[in-house]
C-alpha cells in the first residue's frame, strides 16, 4: 500500500500528468452525463435539441478561446510573476468580454445564429443557453492558471470538486424531474459555481490592474493560434453541420454519442501537446521527453482501442438504448484517429512559433474533410462522413511530419517510436475491419 500511494504521489508531482488527469476526467464526467440523460427517459427529439444546443455554443466559442489559452501557455513562461498576474487577468476580462458579447448575439439573434449551424429557426430555451455561453467562456482558464502557476493540489481539488458537482446536479435532475428545461438549468448551474471559483483563483492571485499593452502584443501572438485553432474545430464543426442537414433532430445524439474518439485518447495527447510547448521552450528540442511520454501513451491506448472496438457494439445498446446501436460503429471509425493522435510535430510547431505552417496544413485538412464528407456521404451515408474525417486528420499531421524533418531537422523518430506505431496502425485497420464485417 505504501508503494502504491508514494507511486501515485509521484504520478500527480508532474505537472503534465495532473493537467492531463483534469482533462481525462473531465472527459469521462461528460460521457456519464450522456448516459444519464439518456437513461432519465428523455425523449430523444429533447436530447437531440440538447445536443443541438451544446454544438452550436461549441461552434461559437471553442476555436478562440482555445487558441487563446494555447497561446497563454507559450507566451506566460517568458514572463516575470507580477507580469504573468497582470496577463492572467487581461486575458480574464478579454474572454469575459467575448463571452458577454457572444452571449449577446445569441440572446437577441437566436433564429439567425442557429441557421448558420443547423437547419433548425427555433429551439427551446434559448436565453437560458445564451447566459450559460457567457459565463462558460472565461472558466476555460481555470485550468490553465493553476497549471502555470504550479499549483498542482489545488487543480486536483478543483477537478473532483467541479467535476463531482456537475454529476451529483445531473442525477438530482434525472431522478426527480427529468426534462430539456432542467437539464439546461442544471448546466448553468454548474458553470455558475465553476466562474465563481475563478474568480476568487484570480483574487489569491492577487488581481492586478489591466495592462493594456501587454494585452495587445499578447493578442497578436495569440491570433495565429486562434486561426489554427478554428481550422481544427472546423472539423467537428463540419461533420455536425453535416448530421444537422441531411439526417433528422433525433438522429443528432446518435452521430454525437458516437462521434466520439477513444475515450481520453483526443484529451491525454491534445494536453499533452499543451503542456510539453513550455517543456520544449525550457529544455531545448533535441530532449526525449515528448518521445518517452508518446511512447508510454501508444503503449496503452492502441491496446485499449482495438479492445474497445470488439465490445462497442455491445457495449453502447448496454450502456444508452438499442437505439443507440449505430453509435458504434460511427464510433469504431473515429477510433482510427488515434493513429493521428500519436503524431505530435504541431508541438515543435507550437513552440517554434510557426503557425503559418499549422495554418495552412489545417485549411487543407478542411478542404480534404469537406469534399471527402459530401461524395463518402453519398456512398455510405453517416460512416462516410466519420471516415472522410479520419483521413483528412491524418493529411495534416503528414504534413508537419514533412515540414518538422525537411525545414526544422526534427526527424518523426525525435518524437515517435516508428515501428511500433506502424505495427499498432496495421492492427488497428485489421480489427476494425473484422469488427465492421462481422458484428455489423
Amino acid at each position: 500500500m505504501a508503494g502504491a500511494a508514494a507511486y501515485v504521489k509521484r504520478k500527480f508531482d508532474d505537472p503534465v500528468f495532473t493537467f492531463q488527469y483534469y482533462q481525462v476526467l473531465r472527459y469521462l464526467v461528460s460521457i456519464i452525463l450522456s448516459v444519464i440523460m439518456v437513461k432519465s427517459g428523455i425523449k430523444q427529439m429533447e436530447l437531440g435539441q440538447y445536443e443541438i444546443w451544446i454544438f452550436v455554443v461549441t461552434s461559437m466559442t471553442f476555436f478562440w478561446s482555445a487558441g487563446i489559452k494555447n497561446a497563454l501557455l507559450s507566451f506566460y513562461p517568458t514572463l516575470d510573476a507580477e507580469n504573468g498576474r497582470k496577463l492572467l487577468s487581461g486575458v480574464f476580462i478579454f474572454l469575459s468580454a467575448l463571452g458577454i458579447l457572444f452571449g449577446a448575439f445569441l440572446f437577441l439573434f437566436p433564429s439567425n445564429i442557429l441557421k448558420l449551424f443547423t437547419d433548425q429557426t427555433t429551439l427551446p430555451n434559448s436565453n437560458v443557453i445564451a447566459v450559460y455561453l457567457a459565463l462558460s467562456v472565461p472558466v476555460v482558464l481555470t485550468e490553465n492558471i493553476l497549471y502555470l502557476q504550479n499549483r498542482l493540489a489545488a487543480l486536483i481539488q478543483y477537478t473532483h470538486w467541479s467535476l463531482g458537482v456537475s454529476l451529483v446536479i445531473f442525477l438530482i435532475v434525472a431522478y426527480f424531474k427529468p426534462s430539456l428545461p432542467n437539464f439546461i438549468y442544471a448546466l448553468l448551474c454548474t458553470v455558475i459555481l465553476r466562474c465563481g471559483y475563478l474568480l476568487w483563483v484570480l483574487y489569491r492571485a492577487h488581481f492586478f490592474p489591466l495592462n493594456i499593452v501587454q494585452l495587445k502584443l499578447f493578442l497578436v501572438f495569440a491570433i495565429p493560434l486562434i486561426c489554427n485553432m478554428l481550422l481544427s474545430s472546423a472539423m467537428d464543426f463540419i461533420d455536425g453541420w453535416f448530421v444537422s442537414r441531411f439526417f433528422d433532430t433525433s438522429f443528432f445524439p446518435v452521430f454525437r454519442y458516437g462521434a466520439r474518439e477513444l475515450p481520453f485518447s483526443s484529451i491525454l495527447f491534445s494536453s499533452l501537446s499543451a503542456a510539453m510547448i513550455p517543456v520544449l521552450i525550457r529544455e531545448g528540442y533535441h530532449t526525449d521527453i515528448l518521445k518517452k511520454k508518446v511512447d508510454r501513451l501508444m503503449h496503452i491506448m492502441f491496446p485499449a482501442s482495438m479492445l474497445i472496438m470488439l465490445m462497442s457494439p455491445v457495449i453502447f445498446p448496454w450502456i444508452y438504448s438499442a437505439a443507440y446501436k449505430e453509435s458504434a460503429f460511427i464510433f469504431n471509425i473515429y477510433l482510427l484517429i488515434l493513429t493521428s493522435r500519436v503524431l505530435m510535430p504541431q508541438t515543435y510547431n507550437f513552440a517554434l512559433h510557426q503557425h503559418k505552417i499549422i495554418i495552412f496544413s489545417g485549411i487543407l485538412e478542411i478542404l480534404v474533410n469537406i469534399i471527402l464528407s459530401y461524395w463518402w456521404m453519398q456512398m455510405w451515408g453517416v460512416y462516410g462522413l466519420a471516415m472522410a474525417t479520419v483521413v483528412a486528420y491524418f493529411i495534416q499531421k503528414a504534413i508537419l511530419i514533412f515540414y518538422n524533418s525537411w525545414y526544422n531537422g526534427i526527424p518523426v523518430t525525435r518524437y515517435l517510436s516508428v515501428k511500433m506505431y506502424l505495427f499498432y496502425c496495421f492492427a488497428s485497420v485489421i480489427t476494425f475491419l473484422l469488427t465492421f464485417s462481422l458484428l455489423k
